[in-house]
């Protein structure tokens, strides 16, 4: 009898008990504290005939009915993996619609430090200049006419042979840049706006929100009905972030601007991207969105995300400490930016109140099971860290249609646990669904690599916390606040930053931070 590979356990809160995951079979099960570290400390390993006779004939029963003791060899287990994630990932092709993505514009009001992309992109240089125009825009939506239903990217690849979905797909239409929502873009993103409200669109934004009281025409239900908008810290330091030409003082403008996003019925989701420098700044913004009233309205979300890239990588922080801090927050303060808690939040409510198998969808993002975001160039791209670099574009797009570079945008469609090998041996497979793609290739020059970015060492904590907090609202009893605090680590198995010693400020770190290896 070995105990499965693919088994995930923490300790609770009560420090009498453990929660248990499986990979792959979706169990959740809280279990003794000896039940839950045996089953850890021996995860791939056969059990001795001693430890089998300690957790006793019926434990071993219900422990084997649930998947963490097997008879299966890794090898099978490994395969049962890759059956399952192909399986998920032969649906995920068939049922998702295509999502659409429009670039008004490559260039930027701001010039953040930070940005993956490049300042003369910004500046509008080297043929950036362009404005995506009506004709553009007609031609952009003649396709998405064509290509809304599910599964379409798929088909048009190959990789589905599943019939076209009669049911029209409402869905979303996003917008990015550079800047979308800018002075230049005032016009076509008007007019973006108008031919999705025809089709039963409503239209997002990624925007700095410096200039988006210039679209508050356009703005509210069925319209431009979601913004997300980047606060990185309280004014000062925000102000020393979010700069750009003509734009020095960026905070009291695009706090105004969100005031008035949320007044019209706009859906505001406020991003803090954070890395060494700013990660003290989460709870001041915490309470100052508290303050500005923010917090009271069912459309504004705020949530705090890693900077990644190779131009601030002396300071990045990992996502497991910035998960920490917001976590840790959220238990002393009750309110705080979400950091990455969302799957373990997810996964338990699936397991405790979902039907059916708890897995549904394997993809990591759209882009996996078909995105196409048009820019101003007539160039087309399924990944939105890809825009702007021809070299990376899926296909292109004119008065004849969409005309794509079908391997480019087959490797995107065929990307998922089950075709990269560490994934296929790894419990949280089916949960971090591999990673981002463009991460991956960062890092390991190829897309068919995983993105672990520290979930590993997040997720058992925060999935430990989740299921506390479910059990703690059913059961109507406290949380012990000191004792979800002590689940965190008191060191991590890598690295958390790139610079050796770097203080976070106020923010007390659970671990050192320590040299990347």
């Amino acid at each position: 009898m070995r105990v499965s590979g693919y088994v995930i356990s923490h300790s609770l809160p009560d420090p009498r008990f453990w929660i248990l995951a499986h990979g792959y079979t979706g169990a959740l099960d809280k279990v003794p504290e000896s039940v839950g570290r045996l089953l850890m400390e021996n995860r791939g390993k056969d059990l001795t005939a001693t430890q089998t006779r300690e957790l006793g004939d019926r434990t071993v029963e219900h422990l084997t009915a649930r998947g963490y003791l097997t008879r299966m060899s890794a090898e099978a287990e490994r395969d049962a993996l890759i059956e399952i994630a192909t399986t998920l990932h032969e649906a995920d092709l068939a049922d998702s619609p295509t999502g659409f993505m429009f670039i008004p514009a490559y260039t930027c009001n701001l010039r953040c430090p930070y940005c993956f992309q490049s300042h003369d992109m910004h500046a509008g240089r080297d043929g950036y200049d362009a404005i995506l125009t009506p004709e553009l825009v007609d031609r952009a939506f003649s396709i998405i006419d064509r290509l809304h239903d599910a599964g379409a990217a798929a088909r048009l690849t190959g990789l589905t042979e599943a019939a076209p979905d009669p049911r029209p797909s409402s869905g979303d239409i996003c917008l990015f840049g550079g800047e979308p929502l800018a002075s230049g873009t005032r016009t076509i993103v008007a007019y973006i706006v108008e031919l999705a409200s025809r089709r039963g669109k409503t239209v997002s934004a990624i925007t700095n929100g410096v200039e988006l009281d210039l679209f508050f025409d356009v703005m509210g239900p069925g319209r431009l009905e979601e913004v997300q908008i980047t606060l990185d810290g309280t004014a000062g330091l925000h102000d020393s972030r979010r700069i750009g030409p003509g734009f020095r003082h960026t905070f009291d403008r695009i706090s105004a601007n969100i005031d008035a996003a949320l007044a019209l019925g706009t859906r505001v989701n406020l991003r803090m991207n954070v890395d060494a420098t700013n990660a003290a700044e989460i709870e001041d913004l915490g309470e100052y969105c508290r303050l500005r009233g923010w917090t009271d309205h069912a459309g504004f979300f705020a949530g705090a995300a890693v900077v990644t890239g190779e131009t601030t990588r002396k300071n990045l922080i990992t996502p497991a400490t910035l998960t920490w801090i917001t976590t840790s927050l959220k238990d002393r303060a009750g309110w705080s930016f979400a950091g990455y808690e969302r799957p373990a939040r997810e996964f338990v409510k699936q397991c405790l109140e979902g039907e059916g198998y708890p897995f549904k969808r394997i993809a990591n993002c759209a882009a996996e099971t078909g995105l196409l975001i048009f820019d101003a160039r007539a160039d087309v791209y399924s990944c939105w860290e890809d825009v702007g670099v021809r070299s990376r574009r899926i296909g292109t797009y004119d008065e004849t249609g969409l005309h794509l570079e079908g391997q480019v945008m087959r490797r995107w469609l065929s990307r998922f646990p089950g075709a990269i090998e560490e994934c296929s041996r790894c419990p949280y497979a089916l949960i971090h669904s591999s990673g981002c793609a463009k991460h991956a290739e960062n890092e390991h020059g190829t897309m068919f690599a995983s993105a672990c970015e520290s979930f590993q060492q997040y997720f058992p904590t925060t999935l430990a916390l989740a299921y506390d907090a479910y059990e703690a609202t059913l059961l109507g009893r406290p949380i012990d606040r000191q004792a979800r605090s002590d689940l965190w680590p008191a060191e991590p198995e890598s690295s958390m930053a790139d610079n050796p010693g770097r203080s976070l400020g106020k923010v007390a770190l659970p671990w050192p931070v320590l040299k990347r290896t």
